[in-house]
């Protein structure tokens, strides 16, 4: 019996790791959309979390944040500009076009390429860092606990990226893919581990609400206003 629930608890916890990707995405409050296999955010402003897991993912290797445009339908144009941890990137003049990794400005997929996964070629910017070993996370599946951000422990590593997007176009949406490089064939730069595609991020631009107190400058502003136009209509007659 002993070595039955022993075996038990083993497999239970090997299919428990197996669960865990190696890499994954999250957004703190955001919610797993099926439709697009990924975890969406909530407003224009939010926390995005790339995980690796502890004794798989390296703390020497740099890894790859990519953050890609939707739903412009041909290369070139203005779109604004979206801000990460403070710093901004212009849509479309600090981005490439095509398919990740960074030297695939082409718009043709390759082998070594990111798939398309109904995203690229798009208009993208790969943001390069290194996890910590101070900044650690419980394990946790992010497609199954979508929005949860960091919990207790220390199964993974965890990166923070602070975006907001309220600059760029309302009704574009912003995806997000995480992997690490390697050299193939020479000096060709191809991806090498990912996130899988189910473990995605994206956020939808939309046009902010105005808050009550905006609302009431508004009216203030039309009533005088009309008081103005009565004035003028009264000095005319």
């Amino acid at each position: 019996m002993k070595r039955t629930a022993l075996s038990l608890s083993l497999a239970w916890m090997t299919a428990s790791a197996w669960a865990v990707p190696a890499l994954q995405l999250d957004i703190q409050g955001g919610t797993y959309d099926g439709s697009t296999q990924s975890i969406l955010a909530s407003s224009n402003s939010f926390s995005l979390y790339a995980y690796g897991l502890v004794g798989t993912a390296s703390l020497t290797d740099t890894y790859y944040l990519s953050v890609a445009l939707l739903g412009i339908a041909q290369p070139g144009g203005n779109y604004g500009s979206l801000t990460v941890n403070g710093n901004t990137i212009n849509a479309t003049s600090d981005m490439l076009y095509g398919t990740p990794p960074l030297d695939s400005i082409a718009a043709e997929w390759d082998p070594g390429d990111l798939s398309p996964h109904g995203i690229f070629p798009a208009y993208f910017k790969e943001l390069g860092f290194k996890f910590s070993a101070a900044d650690k996370s419980g394990q946790y599946n992010t497609q199954d606990d979508a929005g949860s951000g960091p919990t207790p422990g220390t199964a993974m590593y965890y990166k923070r990226f602070d975006f907001d997007v309220s600059g760029l176009t309302p009704g574009l949406s912003v995806h997000f893919d995480l992997y690490n490089e390697k050299f193939s064939k020479g000096l060709e730069l191809d991806v090498n581990k990912f996130a899988p595609f189910s473990h995605d991020a994206e956020a939808h631009v939309t046009t902010p609400v105005p808050e009550p107190e905006t609302y009431a400058m508004l009216l203030v502003g039309l009533g005088l206003m009309g008081l103005v136009a009565r004035r003028r209509m009264g000095r005319a007659s």
